[in-house]
């Protein structure tokens, strides 16, 4: 038996021939060449900064074809053209401002009216002057809206004969022209059938006046006023020179009446002697008389009333005192 040792040494033997043989013998076998990998560099460098972008120049805009110069007459000269800087335009634009109305383009006539005024008075009867009554006017303004109340009645011995209170509200606003009345009521005594009223329509241009269903509606004259608002009317303005006329409805008629002025006086009453523009009626023989005086040192307001009837009787009221506001 062959021992192990030397069985190996013939293996190896054996194989190594094996593989000369192959070699020299067998197919030829071309590898493929061998090359290397290329050896790859990499580094960091900071970017360009970015161009700028150039804005793209405008066009020029054409100039237009200028007008050649007139010929100029050799004996004148030209004159020097003065050297005009160009305008600055401005950083922000102003819209344009939009033209005002016309109602707030015109200046209206300011009030002269007090806000608040009580007048009082003293009722007389006859050309010898008794005392038979006292009356009060109470003027209120707020804004352009009037209201005036007179409320009469009998006093002393006459309140035995005579009961009851005349009363008399005007209401209505203040424009540039004066007094416009909206209503107008008068109650003459506590019988119903003595009350009467005016209601006056601007709009629609009727005023329409009478007692209870008994009424009459015409056509409403510009300017028209009733028995309290004419005093005040004629406060507002004053005719100092020449004469007015006005339309004036007393709840039961509408009548056009005639004034003039007759200038300043100084009347005599119970708080001294008080500055008043005289104003008349405008009236023909035998016909009613209204005369005014209005005191000029107190906004114009009625200082003393005298009426004379159609049969000469005469009632006339003198202030006692004056409360303006």
């Amino acid at each position: 038996m062959i021992p192990t040792p030397v069985k190996r040494f013939f293996w190896a033997l054996a194989l190594s021939l094996l593989v000369h043989l192959i070699v020299t013998f067998g197919p030829r076998i071309t590898l493929p060449e061998y090359h290397p990998d290329p050896v790859l560099q990499a580094s960091i460098r900071a970017l360009p900064p970015p161009e700028a972008k150039r804005p793209k120049p405008r066009p020029r805009p054409t100039p237009a074809p200028r007008k050649p110069p007139e010929p100029v007459a050799t004996s004148v000269p030209p004159a020097p053209v003065a050297a005009v800087e160009p305008e600055q335009t401005p950083a922000v634009a102003q819209a344009p401002t939009a033209p005002l109305p016309v109602s707030e383009v015109i200046e209206e006539t300011p009030i002269t009216m007090p806000e608040h005024a009580e007048v009082r008075y003293t009722l007389y009867k006859g050309r010898d002057g008794f005392p038979v009554g006292r009356a009060e006017h109470t003027w209120k303004r707020d804004g352009k809206r009037y209201s005036i109340t007179q409320v009469a009645e009998a006093s002393g011995i006459v309140s035995l004969f005579y009961s009851g209170r005349h009363v008399q509200i005007s209401q209505g606003s203040i424009t540039a022209s004066g007094m416009q009345p909206e209503s107008y009521w008068v109650q003459r005594g506590q019988s119903a059938d003595k009350t009467d009223a005016a209601k006056f329509d601007w709009q629609g241009g009727q005023l329409t006046f009478g007692s209870g269903g008994d009424t009459r509606t015409v056509r409403l004259p510009e300017g028209t006023q009733d028995l309290l608002s004419f005093l005040y009317q004629l406060a507002f303005a004053p005719p100092t020179e020449g004469s007015t006329r006005l339309h004036i409805t007393t709840g039961r008629k509408l009548g056009s009446y005639g004034y003039q002025s007759k200038g300043e006086e100084t009347v005599e009453t119970p708080i001294g002697p008080i500055k008043a523009l005289h104003i008349t009626q405008l009236r023909q023989e035998g016909e009613e008389n209204t005369e005014i005086w209005l005191a000029t040192e107190y906004h114009y307001l009625p200082l003393k009333i005298r009426f004379t009837d159609k049969q000469g009787s005469v009632m006339e009221q003198t202030v006692t005192a004056i409360k303006v506001q």
